[in-house]
């Protein structure tokens, strides 16, 4: 049980270092039009491809899902869709 925690322990730690390192600047890029192969190619991030992808992945799911509810809180205490 401890060895299952300590795999999981490990891989938040490292998502967690990946985005603070480069999730910034790669979902800038992403903002900019840079895809994920051209952010490889341009800008060597010493992080695996798979890495990238997650992160451009999570970051236009979560700009989509912002986006389909144009910023308002639906669920808002104020009753103001």
């Amino acid at each position: 049980m401890e060895e299952m925690n300590h795999g999981y322990f490990e891989e938040a730690l490292s998502n967690f270092t990946k985005d603070f390192a480069y999730g910034g600047a790669i979902r800038h890029l992403v903002d900019h039009g840079y895809t994920v192969d051209r952010i490889i190619k341009e800008f060597h991030y010493p992080i695996s491809r798979e890495s990238i992808e997650k992160i451009v992945n999570q970051y236009l799911t979560d700009k989509d899902k912002k986006g389909n509810n144009n910023g308002t809180d639906k669920t808002s205490k104020t009753g103001i869709k």
